[in-house]
Formats: structure tokens, C-alpha cells, sequence
């Protein structure tokens, strides 16, 4: 019965496997009966309905292991993924911070390797003149070439001032050469166009007999030497390889537009810290208070001028934008010589005469002639020059040594900004302060140190003596030895950034 049970089975299961092969419909329309057959059964070795016939469905089981699975995998893929991508982050960052110190480090390592190759004497302030060749910047020049706490590393000229692109690099040299500090100093030419022009020109009566104050037959007459050659550096580059490499803080003179600094500044910020102290020819700073009004007003001046603004400054009107850069850079210590202050130095010369005589100096026929012939050879009078530069460069000098004795008795800190707007009319250029009581408010004011009063006798003296020592302490002995061949030399061999 058994035997005969099992082989009845199988055959039905048989026979209904052919009958699916005739009718290959899906089960969904057939019926569970009529797909497998109604005489479809199970055996001792067949336990389990066919799995061919099953195949693509997943019971509420089979659903419940796959999320479980699904869930530890999840688990399993943030437990090791994630500490593994944190550990490479670490790294990455790691790698790119090692990165940067090593090339600080390096670079750092290099400077070092400049500055002991320069054997720059630490002794002595260094200072860096900017300068447009006015002849009161030959006076303040000639003064600090002898002054013996003075090292001057670089003189920057600009076209943009109060002598002409060609002549103002050209006549500095020949000031070195005539003074026998040839080759002594290095000079670089810089700008010939301010950052923000005004569109007034200075006489060209007066930039004539300045280009030609030197070699005129009606001037000087002087003799120079064509062959002396500029820095191979721009003034630019040089004030900022100046800055960069020099061992100590170095403190900047400005006789002129402030255009060739404000280029350096903006094409490498970091030089800012390595400013001792910068020191500005001109410059107003006028309370606010003693205006009658505020109000631009266009019938007393509308930009572009062909004149310059009452009262402001020539320095800072010839690039008012460059000041403001300047100003607002972030250097510790301004100091200026205000050019309403200068004027209580008159360079008259029957008290030039008579000093003179009172030191019993003995001023070579150059030197008398450099200082006292401006007024005759750029057809002003007399009364129109004044001790303008040269006062900068001594106020500089007093500062540096701390004297209590120097020809500036007062000193005076205040707050100030310069207009900008073209809408200023006849306030443009002017330089402001006193906003503290009537526009607290007020924001990009920058801090200075001006002087406010002098003693014209002590400020004579003082000049005089120096200029007539010939002392020439800036002056390099070789042309190897000057600062910006040194500082070539020693790039070469260590390598630029």
C-alpha cells in the first residue's frame, strides 16, 4: 500500500507538471489549485511546496531577516567608515598643516639667511627716504647723509610731485655725486602718475628751474657725473625688499606724494609691521571746528582742479588717495611735520647769513649755493620759501633720539582723515580733525603725532652744523657694499619668494 501510494503520487505530480507547461499562466490567474492541480500532494521526501514555483516572493519571515540584516549592515558601515574617514580627514589636515609650517618655517629660515648675509649695522636707525626732488628735498637729503645715528638704506623717487619723471631720480644721483657719496646710496625710480590725479599742474616756471636747479648756468652749474646709475631695484620693490630683509624697524621719510608707499603696501600687506615709524613732509590738520561750514560748496571749487585747495597740503594734494591708503594701513606710528608749521621756518637769508657767521661754519661754495639759491633760480621771491623738508627730516631725527631740546617745543596727538569725495568742492584735500566733539560718529580716522610749534633759531643751528660737518655716514665706501647692491647679491644666492 505504501509503494503503491507513492508511485500514484508521483505520477499525478507528473502529469500536472505537463498540463503547467500547457497553460503557462501566471498563479494570480489561475488560482493556487489550478496552477499546481487539485491532486497536487506531498510525499515523505517532498516536505516543502516546489520552489520553482515560488520564486520572487518573500513571506513576512524572509521580509524580517532581510531588515535585520539590512539594519546591521547600516550599523557595521557607520561603526568602520566613519573613524576610518575621520582618522584620513585628520591626516589630510594634519598633512596641509605641516604643510604651511614647513613653508613658513622655510621662508622664515631664508630671511634669516638675507639678513645675515646684508651685516647690516643695527646700531643706527635705518631709514628710507621717498622723495619727488623738490630742492628742500635735497636740503633734508644732505642733512641726514651726516647725521651719525641716521643709516639711510634707500631713496625712492616719484615723478608725480614737484619735479618731473625724467629729472627725479637723475638729480639725486647727481646730489650724491656732488656731495661725494657717489655710488654711496642706492635710488630707485618710481611712480610718474599719482593713484588719484587732480588735474592741477604745478608751474612749469617752477618745475623747470627745480629739473634744472643743479646744472643751470642761471642756478648752480654744476658738472655731474652722467654715468652714475640707479638702483636695479623699482622703488617699489625696493621699499619692499627694503622693509622685508632689514634687521630691524625701519622708519620711512616722506617728502613727497605718498604714491611709491602705498604701492608697496598694497602689493605685500606684511611689510606694514616692519614700519618703525612713518614721517610725513605736510600734511593739514585742521579742526573741523574752524570751518564756517561743512556744506561743498560749488562756487568755491569743483573737482577736477586745476589749482590747489586753500590751505591743503601740496604732498597730499598731489595724491590725496595714496595718503588715505597710507593712513589707513595699519601703521603703529604717523608723525608729521605739518606744512602750516613749516612755514614758521622762513629761509630768509640775511638770518641764514648771519647764523653762519655766529657758528664760524665754513660751508662749501655747493653747499652755501644748494641752500640759498632756490628763490633766484625758480623766480620766486624771497618771502614764498621756507624750511619745508629739511624740517621733516630734523623733527625725524629729534624724535629718534628722544630729545627734549629739539627745535620742535610742542607735540601734539590728534585724530584726522583727509576728503576724498568728488563732491567735496572746495573741501577736497583738506585735511580734518577735532571730530571728537562734533562728529564722534566719524569712522577711518587715523592717529597722528604732529608738530605745533618750533624754534626757528634752534632749528638753523641744528641744520647748519650738520649739513657743514660732511660727515657723510650714509654713504657706503663701496658700490658693493651699498644696501640694495648687498640686498641683491644675497637674494641671488638664497633665493626670492
Amino acid at each position: 500500500m505504501e509503494a503503491s501510494n507513492r508511485n500514484t503520487v508521483r505520477e499525478t505530480r507528473i502529469e500536472n507538471d505537463f498540463h503547467d507547461l500547457n497553460n503557462p499562466l501566471p498563479s494570480m490567474q489561475q488560482g493556487h489549485a489550478g496552477l499546481f492541480g487539485q491532486a497536487r500532494s506531498f510525499d515523505v521526501e517532498d516536505t516543502q511546496p516546489s520552489k520553482r514555483n515560488n520564486q520572487g516572493f518573500c513571506n513576512k519571515q524572509c521580509l524580517i531577516g532581510l531588515a535585520i540584516g539590512l539594519t546591521i549592515g547600516v550599523v557595521l558601515v557607520i561603526v568602520i567608515a566613519v573613524p576610518v574617514g575621520v582618522v584620513l580627514a585628520s591626516k589630510a589636515t594634519g598633512t596641509q598643516s605641516s604643510t604651511v609650517t614647513t613653508s613658513t618655517s622655510q621662508s622664515t629660515s631664508r630671511i634669516k639667511q638675507v639678513q645675515n648675509c646684508l651685516s647690516q649695522d643695527i646700531t643706527r636707525q635705518p631709514v628710507l627716504i621717498d622723495t619727488d626732488t623738490d630742492i628742500d628735498d635735497l636740503w633734508a637729503i644732505l642733512y641726514l647723509l651726516n647725521v651719525p645715528t641716521v643709516d639711510i638704506l634707500a631713496i625712492t623717487t616719484s615723478g608725480d610731485g614737484y619735479s618731473t619723471p625724467f629729472y627725479s631720480t637723475s638729480n639725486i644721483l647727481s646730489l650724491l655725486g656732488l656731495v661725494n657719496c657717489t655710488d654711496g646710496v642706492g635710488v630707485a625710480t618710481g611712480a610718474s602718475l599719482s593713484l588719484s590725479p587732480t588735474g592741477w599742474i604745478i608751474a612749469s616756471s617752477i618745475l623747470k628751474g627745480i629739473d634744472t636747479f643743479l646744472t643751470s648756468p642761471t642756478c648752480l652749474n654744476q658738472s655731474t657725473n652722467i654715468f652714475l646709475q640707479p638702483s636695479p631695484f623699482d622703488a617699489v620693490e625696493l621699499i619692499i625688499s627694503t622693509l622685508k630683509y632689514s634687521q630691524r624697524p625701519v622708519d620711512i621719510l616722506c617728502l613727497g606724494p605718498m604714491t611709491n608707499i602705498a604701492e608697496a603696501i598694497s602689493r605685500d600687506r606684511s611689510i606694514v609691521s616692519k614700519i618703525g615709524t612713518l614721517y610725513l613732509s605736510g600734511g593739514q590738520f585742521k579742526s573741523i571746528a574752524d570751518y564756517p561750514s561743512l556744506v561743498p560748496n560749488p562756487s568755491l571749487g569743483v573737482y577736477p582742479y586745476s589749482y590747489k585747495t586753500s590751505g591743503s597740503s601740496s604732498n597730499v594734494f598731489l595724491d590725496v588717495l595714496a595718503v588715505q591708503r597710507v593712513d589707513d594701513s595699519g601703521i603703529k606710528n604717523l608723525v608729521a611735520m605739518p606744512s602750516g608749521v613749516q612755514k614758521q621756518l622762513t629761509a630768509n637769508l640775511t638770518q641764514l647769513n648771519n647764523k653762519i657767521r655766529a657758528l664760524n661754519l665754513q660751508l662749501s661754495p655747493f653747499t652755501y649755493g644748494l641752500i640759498s639759491s632756490l628763490a633766484k633760480c625758480t623766480n620766486q621771491t624771497e618771502g614764498d620759501i621756507f624750511w619745508w623738508d629739511n624740517s621733516a627730516a630734523q623733527l625725524m631725527v629729534q624724535m629718534q633720539n628722544n630729545a627734549t631740546n629739539g627745535f620742535c617745543t610742542n607735540l601734539q596727538k590728534v585724530q584726522s582723515l583727509y576728503v576724498l569725495s568728488a563732491d567735496g568742492n572746495h573741501l577736497y584735500g583738506q585735511g580734518l580733525s577735532g571730530f571728537d566733539q562734533l562728529r564722534p560718529n566719524t569712522q577711518g580716522l587715523t592717529n597722528y603725532t604732529i608738530c605745533t610749534q618750533t624754534n626757528s633759531d634752534l632749528f638753523l643751528t641744528e641744520f647748519l652744523t650738520t649739513i657743514a660737518s660732511n660727515r657723510l655716514d650714509s654713504c657706503a665706501k663701496t658700490y658693493q657694499n651699498r644696501f640694495d647692491i648687498k640686498l641683491q647679491a644675497c637674494l641671488n644666492t638664497y633665493g626670492y619668494e
